[in-house]
């Protein structure tokens, strides 16, 4: 059973769980409870007298039950829980595909999906060491607020600048909003590309893949640190953008390398999706080494 399966009998079991639960007080009640429990025989009487066309008072049975079982505790809400996800309705599907309730939960249970330290929006926001930054900023309120915007975002520009600053406190706030969030450094990527191209394992595969081309958002953070490893690093990395390109899903990349130096690295292909003008906006943040202390 790969994680995604195993979250959705989690899904699954709890609404079992908040069923049982509802039904376990009702109970509990009913038996401790003489006036309830007759007002509930009574209600039932009404019912079925209802069901074969009868003279009945249903409605009066209602309201005196409603009035005990509220005097008891029972709530609506407890006889008939909730959905905890209205999308899937508690099933962990959502039509044939797994529901968002299930992605978040399975990139929320691994912390190797959240590799970047969160940072707070306008915190981040605040360290902007110049206006050209601060633009840069304003052009990410603007990413996280405009669900119909352009999904690439491309941070470019030299170490220390707050190119990874700025990544995380986007994530940060996507988080906020309830979405599903993967940031990994380029590096862990190619890690985990290598241990399934090594493996060619399908569980393995769902496990340390499927969130990055799942998720709400991606952060590939500092592309162009990583080791170029022969049938692994290229083309397992063209894949991830790829889909998230075709399927036009909010990815965020940090690099120092200009855009010569990616074709040059990683090819032609690779490098259009990046910077495809229909979906992507690049930014280059100029600026002092921040980490270099005068």
């Amino acid at each position: 059973m790969n994680v995604y399966d195993a979250a959705v009998r989690d899904v699954r079991d709890k609404r079992r769980q908040d069923v049982d639960n509802g039904r376990i007080a009702w109970q509990t009640a009913l038996d401790g409870d003489d006036a309830l429990y007759d007002a509930y025989l009574k209600y039932q009487a009404e019912v079925h007298k209802n069901a074969r066309g009868e003279k009945n008072a249903l409605d009066e049975a209602f309201k005196k039950l409603a009035t005990l079982a509220k005097r008891a505790g029972i709530t609506k809400e407890l006889i008939d829980p909730p959905y905890r996800c209205a999308a899937c309705r508690d099933t962990g599907y959502a039509g044939d595909k797994y529901c968002k309730c299930v992605i978040k939960r399975v990139i929320e249970a691994n912390g190797d999906n959240l590799a970047l330290p969160t940072a707070e929006f306008e915190s981040a926001k605040k360290t902007a060491p110049n206006k050209a930054i601060s633009k840069v900023y304003a052009a990410a309120e603007k990413y996280i607020a405009d669900s119909d915007g352009k999904p690439f975002m491309i941070l470019t520009g030299d170490s220390g600048t707050g190119k990874t600053v700025l990544a995380a406190a986007v994530a940060g706030a996507f988080m906020t909003r309830g979405a599903a969030v993967v940031t990994v450094t380029a590096f862990e990527l190619v890690r985990r590309a290598l241990e399934f191209h090594t493996q060619f394992s399908i569980s393995d595969y769902v496990d340390r893949f499927t969130p990055m081309l799942d998720c709400d958002l991606l952060v590939i953070d500092d592309l162009g640190t990583e080791s170029m490893l022969k049938n692994v690093t290229r083309e397992y990395l063209y894949t991830i953008i790829n889909e998230r390109w075709l399927h036009k899903k909010r990815t965020i990349i940090t690099t120092n390398l200009d855009p010569a130096a990616i074709n040059a690295r990683y090819g032609e292909n690779i490098l259009s999706r990046m910077f495809d003008k229909n979906i992507a906006a690049a930014y280059r943040l100029t600026a002092k080494n921040a980490r270099i202390t005068d």
